[in-house]
């Protein structure tokens, strides 16, 4: 695997991690209400914030290749992007990142 894919894929699974202890922390609050998740790009040092419902956050992690971030934040030859919303856009691994993502998905596979 490339070095530097694998690289990114990893650090956005750790985002990833942190943003589901976000989740679970909050799991009793307004349904409907924002609430900040940390951007799950591959940038070193990203540590910006981005708001969305627990209903939004829970259609990004139906799928583990799929990250939210910031717009602008994807990079190309590691993700694309599928889905752009106000405030935030979804970004899918390809290739071998994808597989990265997969395998360190916190959610068991249902």
């Amino acid at each position: 695997m490339d070095p530097q894919g694998e690289r990114i894929a990893r650090n956005e699974a750790a985002y990833r991690d942190v943003n589901e202890a976000i989740r679970a922390g909050r799991a009793e609050d307004k349904a409907d209400a924002r609430r900040p998740f940390v951007c799950e790009c591959g940038q070193l040092g990203c540590n910006q914030l981005v708001e969305l419902t627990l209903a939004e956050y829970e259609a990004v992690r139906a799928r583990p290749r799929h990250f939210l971030m910031l717009a602008g934040h994807e990079i190309p030859g590691v993700e694309v992007v599928v889905e752009r919303h106000d405030g935030y856009i979804v970004a899918e691994k390809i290739g071998e990142p994808a597989e990265v993502a997969e395998e360190t998905d916190p959610r068991p596979a249902g």
